[in-house]
């Protein structure tokens, strides 16, 4: 073969060899790449946040049920309170139920003055204490007016029982105890109803009042007049009230001849012979001590009934 013929031959194998390939090759397409080596995936963990906890669950205790009831009776121990807004209810029902008093009077007011109850005091010293609570009211000087406004405040205000304070401008009118007594007993046949006057309180005139069923609460203020007002001096002089109907009245205050602890004044009341007595003023210079003090002498000296 000659040169120009073995050059023709190898020419023809190439263009035998690109026939093939393109005929595998579709038209406009490149050969295809080995693609790049993808780097993994990265490795994602997820940490599972702890449960908060449930806050502890705690049930607060019932409330402690209240005292039992007592039921008035002016041989237990019992309490004056003039202005209820300077002594908190619940620690003076506390203070006395603990101490074994049985009752607290609240003032009223007089003819024309009344003296408001501070809203809610009354019920709470009961749901505190279980004693029963009454009013008392100064006496004027007008019976029947006098009489019309005790009635009053007492219903208005759900009160259990009364005090009537009559001093001077009773002992000024002659025949002004018995129309008191006369007119509260129409307008309160039954309830249970107390005296309060001076030691020696016959300027007023001390039968109506023993008649219509009232109680004597004389005034033993020793802490103010000294020993012609002790509590034995007082029922001497309570004629025509029974002994068993008089029930003095000890001053918590700070007098003219000073202030009488407790414990004297206690001495005082069993020296009397008497069974039930009461404090003036609740309020007034009377912290938990002196309730406990008296209490310790309902119970060793027998001064009161304890009510239990």
């Amino acid at each position: 073969m000659t040169a120009p013929t073995r050059f023709a031959a190898a020419g023809m194998s190439v263009l035998f060899v690109a026939s093939i390939l393109g005929f595998f090759m579709a038209p406009g397409s490149k050969p295809a790449s080995r693609p790049p080596h993808a780097a993994p995936p990265p490795v994602t963990t997820t940490v599972a946040k702890p449960k908060p906890k449930p806050p502890p669950t705690t049930t607060a205790p019932p409330p402690a049920p209240p005292p039992p009831r007592v039921a008035m009776s002016w041989n237990n121990a019992g309490v004056f309170v003039w202005h209820t807004h300077d002594v908190d209810p619940t620690w003076l029902g506390q203070q006395l139920r603990s101490a074994g008093f049985g009752w607290a009077a609240v003032y009223l007011g007089s003819t024309g003055n009344v003296q408001p109850i501070d809203p809610g005091w009354v019920t709470r010293f009961i749901e505190a204490s279980g004693l029963p609570v009454g009013g008392w009211s100064s006496l004027a000087g007008y019976p029947h007016a006098d009489a019309g406004f005790a009635a009053t405040q007492l219903q208005r205000n759900g009160l259990t029982f009364y005090i009537a304070n009559a001093e001077a401008s009773y002992q000024a009118k002659p025949g002004a105890s018995q129309q008191f007594v006369t007119r509260f007993r129409q307008l309160e046949p039954t309830l249970t109803a107390g005296l309060s006057s001076l030691c020696d309180a016959q300027g007023i005139g001390l039968q109506p009042w023993a008649s219509a069923g009232f109680a004597f609460l004389p005034q033993a203020y020793v802490n103010d007049f000294g020993g012609s007002v002790s509590p034995a001096q007082c029922l001497r002089t309570a004629a025509p009230f029974a002994p068993s109907e008089v029930h003095p009245t000890v001053g918590s205050y700070h007098g003219q001849k000073g202030w009488v602890t407790p414990q004297q004044y206690a001495q005082l009341l069993a020296q009397a012979g008497t069974t039930g007595f009461s404090v003036y003023l609740a309020e007034t210079n009377m912290p938990a001590q002196s309730w406990q003090a008296y209490g310790q002498a309902i119970k060793t000296l027998h001064i009161a009934a304890r009510a239990s």
